[in-house]
């Protein structure tokens, strides 16, 4: 029984009784590993020139992998391994590599990183030292920004990926499921013999559903095709695919050992699971709490303990600032850089000369970056251009600036070195959720992590300043472990969709076979009150699993994406597919079929008018005006926008109204009101509409085609948020368009090939089309053609109008083209002539020289 009582008022108290009936307490089983007094290995234990001059720039192995090394070079069990950050977990990768690739020449081993920033530094370190000399392995990226042909991905040795990128190919493993031969490309899957996961301990996040549907698929896969190889094989036998995990130290590393393939029964062998001290750099880690109920307020404050943090513990050496926004980045920066000027040192951070810093600012884009490195200050975000991120990172290794400060993501990304890590403040705003939320803990102690990287420090560290109420927290629970969740049920209905695709899942029993190779299912047995499960008996956590399937299965086909006969057989229809080839929302692909069945009617709605004015019967379908064209593209881009994809496209405090100002520039407003209207005006427009994601999403695109100019930096990170996803939604809606067959689906294919084109070309319909060549605008194209027109004598003003197109000046001989353009006046064009021709001679010349219609009339 609990009971509360007021410290202030006499009566006021409340009894209330708590169950106990469901509790239970943690199992008492030793779960860390200790490191054994083991003397380090030399690298010579790899028995092999080759691999040894791997690391050529170590002559032993620390600790962590001395102990591991004889599992991980010598045997082929999976391994979980759980160590603080800077124990050096990649070696562990690599030896696993190393194992791999000697007994598998042909094999492929996948590298699993969280964050493309982290998949782009292991793709830099890894072609260098396994794509040069001596092995000459292929080592390719597969992220959201790069792209391989089937060839590339055939040749592959290594494959560095992000998890949606993996998850999103390897769904295709089985080969032709849809029809599309698309998915025979991917033959390279079945020749995978590793896969490793950094930070799999983010299995308890947001993301974490795709790590947990990599692993059960890989599991499942290398399951299925060793019976196909050998009917025989023992269950004992190790899997086709070696499963090593890379994590921090988690308080259930039995439930994710089991869940990769390892024995936890009996053996054990393959788990490590290390406490948190036994950093080969020791970090003295201090907590600082500073009160406020505002978050600005309370950032500001911090900046002054931040710059004292700085001359206490690492006055000459590097100091690194964790902070949650670009904004504070910059604050941050401005407010240390006046502190150093009351100190009578302004440069007191700067380990170079002027004369050379300011060589350097010369090359840098951003206006705020430029002013800090002048101090020995830089700037790390998202915003900055890629070459500005470079040159702060070579400064900061080489100690020409000593200060970086930079936001939370780095602290995943590039391995930066600090003598000192500061986390400037514990939480961050969440654009979906509209308020500040906490980090996780795994996001703290990766920063802290920063802090005496081995090889640069003997000593390290950390000030972790947070509210007031916070200190007790994270001075009691930051080395704590916490246990490993599952957030598979988040995004059940997408993974589950995407097996019943490939054909994984064929009926209601499959979905509940699949279920229990999930992560999912052990936590469920492990700790039922935190699923909604009755009990851990048997019998119940089947109950649970088999109603979660049951559950799932409704929801996908009340969204159209399955279809479940009488016999429990399920099947996916065309929404399914989409949205598993695409790496759809589940609900997407039916809000995409709503919208392609409005704009067919629109298109039919609108024909009988442009139709009356064509005789030839046969001509009319294929009859169009400028304002249908221009509605229907509008139309069908407002439909994508509106779609499930960005739900999550942050709006930050006060954005509404830079969304509300930006609308009023653009073609189409916020919502095609504008476009659809006959008069063109745009309608009324709710005032919450502006603090829309998918109203702000819309504007973006716009803004893209019309080459208008954003209001704040924030918003070109979220312009390429929302344009890197447009031609993937834009390829589901042709997929779903295709596969209609409703009366108007052709005029819909149509528009939606018109809307790739403008997408492609960054233009839109009452633009010049002239403007796709690179390095010209509107201005620039109409002078190039007068001095073209200049060339030929005797034309009317008509003859010269009707030449001033794109289709005639590619018509042209490249020589005539390249007078014209040496002819314009200097600063006419905003990139070389060389490159103009190019993009212009790259374009397919299409011409019709004979064309007849046939027609019948059909009997009735």
């Amino acid at each position: 029984i609990i009971r509360l009582v007021s410290d202030s008022w006499v009566g006021v108290e409340l009894t209330y009784p708590v169950s106990l009936a469901q509790t239970r307490m943690p199992e008492q089983v030793a779960t860390n590993t200790d490191l054994m007094d083991l003397t380090p290995l030399p690298t010579t234990a790899l028995q092999d020139e080759k691999y040894e001059k791997l690391f050529s720039r170590i002559e032993t192995f620390n600790p962590v992998q001395t102990q591991l090394f004889h599992v991980l070079y010598h045997t082929d069990v999976p391994v979980l391994l759980g160590a603080p950050t800077g124990s050096g977990k990649t070696v562990v990768g690599e030896l696993a590599i190393l194992r791999m690739k000697r007994l598998h020449k042909n094999g492929i081993c996948i590298y699993i990183a969280p964050l493309k920033s982290l998949a782009r530094e292991r793709l830099k370190e890894w072609g260098k030292r396994f794509g040069g000399a001596p092995m000459h392995w292929n080592v390719l990226e597969l992220s959201g920004d790069t792209h391989h042909d089937r060839r590339a991905l055939e040749r592959a040795d290594i494959l560095v990926c992000t998890p949606e990128k993996w998850d999103l190919i390897s769904r295709g493993w089985r080969g032709n499921s849809d029809g599309n031969s698309d998915d025979n490309k991917r033959s390279f899957i079945k020749r995978v013999r590793l896969l490793v996961i950094d930070e799999i301990h983010l299995l308890g996040e947001d993301r974490g559903a795709v790590l947990e549907a990599i692993v059960s698929r890989t599991r499942f896969i290398s399951k299925t095709l060793q019976q196909q190889q050998d009917p025989n094989r023992s269950e004992n036998d190790p899997e086709m695919v070696r499963i090593v995990g890379l994590s921090t130290a988690v308080a259930n590393p039995l439930d994710l050992a089991d869940w990769i393939g390892i024995d936890t029964a009996k053996t054990r062998i393959g788990l490590y699971n290390f406490r948190p001290s036994i950093r080969p750099v020791p970090t003295c880690v201090h907590v600082q709490s500073y009160p406020g109920k505002h978050y600005c307020p309370r950032m500001a404050t911090m900046n002054k303990p931040c710059f004292a943090a700085i001359k206490q513990h690492s006055p000459d050496r590097p100091s690194l600032i964790f902070v949650a926004s670009r904004r504070q980045t910059r604050l941050t920066a401005f407010d240390l850089i006046s502190f150093a000027a009351r100190d009578e040192n302004p440069k007191i951070f700067l380990g170079c000369d002027d004369e050379y810093i300011n060589a350097i600012t010369t090359s840098i884009q951003d206006e705020a970056l430029r002013h800090t490195i002048t101090f020995g200050i830089g700037l790390h975000h998202a915003g900055l251009s890629s070459g500005d991120r470079d040159i702060v990172e070579r400064l900061y290794l080489s100690g020409e600036i000593r200060v970086l400060v930079a936001t939370a993501t780095l602290a995943w990304g590039v391995n930066l070195p600090a003598r000192l890590v500061i986390v400037k403040g514990t939480e961050y705003f969440d654009g979906k959720l509209s308020r500040y939320v906490d980090y996780p803990l795994t996001d703290v102690l990766q920063m802290i992590g920063r802090a005496g990287r081995p090889g640069f420090d003997t000593e390290g560290t950390a000030v972790v300043m947070c509210e007031t109420s916070k200190k007790n927290f994270y001075k009691k629970f930051l080395y704590t472990p916490f246990p490993v969740e599952s957030c598979l049920r988040d995004r059940l209905c997408e993974n589950l969709n995407a097996e019943i695709s490939t054909g994984t899942v064929n009926s209601t029993l499959d979905a509940v076979g699949y279920l229990v190779w999930t992560f999912f299912a052990r936590r469920v047995k492990a700790n039922p009150s935190y699923y909604g499960a009755k009990s851990s008996s048997q019998e119940h956590v089947e109950e649970f699993l088999s109603s979660v399937a049951d559950e799932t299965l409704t929801k996908l086909q009340g969204e159209g994406c399955i279809a479940i006969d009488d016999t429990d057989t399920v099947k996916a229809s065309t929404l399914g597919r989409a949205a598993s080839k695409f790496y759809l929302n589940h609900r997407t692909p039916k809000q995409m079929q709503f919208g392609l069945r409005q704009c067919a009617k629109m298109i039919i709605a609108e024909k009988p008018s442009i139709a009356s004015f064509c005789k030839i019967a046969t001509l009319r379908p294929l009859m169009r005006s400028k304002r249908l064209d221009e509605v229907s593209i509008a139309w069908l881009l407002y439909t994508l926008c509106c779609t499930h994809e960005f739900d999550e496209l942050p709006v930050r405090h006060n954005e509404e109204y830079l969304n509300e100002e930006l609308s009023e520039d653009l073609m189409w407003g916020a919502d095609t009101s504008v476009v659809l209207s006959k008069d063109g005006r745009a309608g009324y427009v709710d005032a919450e509409v502006y603090a829309n994601s998918h109203t702000k999403g819309f504007l973006l695109l716009q803004a893209y085609l019309e080459r208008a100019k954003l209001p704040i930096s924030d918003y070109i990170n979220d312009s390429k948020t929302v344009m890197d996803s447009v031609p993937r939604l834009l390829a589901a809606m042709q997929f779903i368009a295709s596969r209609e067959g409703l009366n108007g689906s052709f005029d819909v294919l149509s528009q939606l090939v018109r809307a790739k084109q403008l997408i492609s070309a960054r233009t839109t319909l009452k633009s010049n089309p002239g403007t796709q060549l690179a390095g010209v605008n509107d201005a620039s194209f109409k002078i190039l053609m007068n001095k073209l027109n200049a060339q030929k004598k005797g034309q009317t003003n008509d003859d010269k109008e009707k030449q001033n197109s794109l289709w005639n000046l590619r018509n042209l001989p490249r020589n005539a083209v390249s007078e014209a353009l040496k002819k314009c006046r200097k600063g006419t064009f905003r990139a070389p002539f060389q490159k103009i021709l190019n993009s212009l001679y790259t374009m397919p010349l299409i011409t019709l020289k004979e064309g007849k219609v046939y027609h019948e009339i059909d009997k009735v």
